[in-house]
């Protein structure tokens, strides 16, 4: 859809929404820019994720406008934005790229065990045995200080959520589908080569997370 395409579109359909429609439009707008990522398997996003389908052209004639592309991935029920323009991209730190490739290697493995209505859960023990077995920090733990604001970076753009604010080990952590999109990858030997890379001194890691 070109800007005219998406001025006609946005001229002729937004204008005969009821107000309370435009009003959840904006909201969710906004949601996608602030966070990137929605998913009907978070329960919080699940109404949003069905408002998106339901006006799908609305929503690609405002991003078009601003050049960003809407990308529903249905099978996986996952809506996110990407700038064509590949601006709006930043880079993460070395412990967050090794703690985002460990939670990806996590679902691929439980992906196999869980159903498709199914969220996928972990332990935060289990990253922390993941982290040791491809040792990392020469196998010391990585600390609640490096750990918390890498998580809450997740969590912010609806990669994973938590409840245990203190991150104990048997604190649980859900991962959503969205991870598919940040590391894509068909095979766990890709990601444990990506991991090696990271943990043997590599540079960080750009993601396409847009901010």
């Amino acid at each position: 859809m070109n800007k005219n395409q998406a001025i006609k579109k946005l001229s002729e359909e937004f204008v005969v929404l009821k107000e309370s429609e435009k009003l959840v439009f904006s909201r969710i707008v906004n949601k996608l820019l602030q966070v990137n990522f929605i998913t009907r398997k978070k329960i919080a996003d699940a109404n949003d994720y069905r408002f998106i389908l339901a006006y799908k052209e609305l929503f690609d004639a405002y991003f078009s406008l601003s050049d960003f592309e809407l990308i529903i991935e249905r099978h996986e029920e996952v809506v996110y934005i990407k700038n064509i323009s590949n601006f709006n991209h930043f880079r993460l730190k070395k412990a967050e790229s090794v703690l985002l490739l460990i939670i990806r290697m996590l679902y691929q493995a439980k992906m196999d065990v869980v159903t498709l209505d199914e969220n996928v859960e972990i332990y935060l023990s289990e990253i922390h045995d993941e982290l040791t077995k491809v040792g990392y920090l020469d196998n010391k733990r990585m600390t609640k200080e490096t750990l918390k604001p890498s998580l809450q970076l997740l969590r912010n753009y609806n990669i994973i959520d938590y409840m245990d604010r203190k991150l104990n080990d048997d604190a649980r952590i859900k991962i959503y589908p969205t991870i598919l999109f940040v590391v894509r990858t068909d095979t766990i030997k890709e990601l444990l080569d990506q991991i090696d890379q990271y943990t043997q001194g590599g540079s960080d890691i750009e993601e396409t997370f847009e901010d």
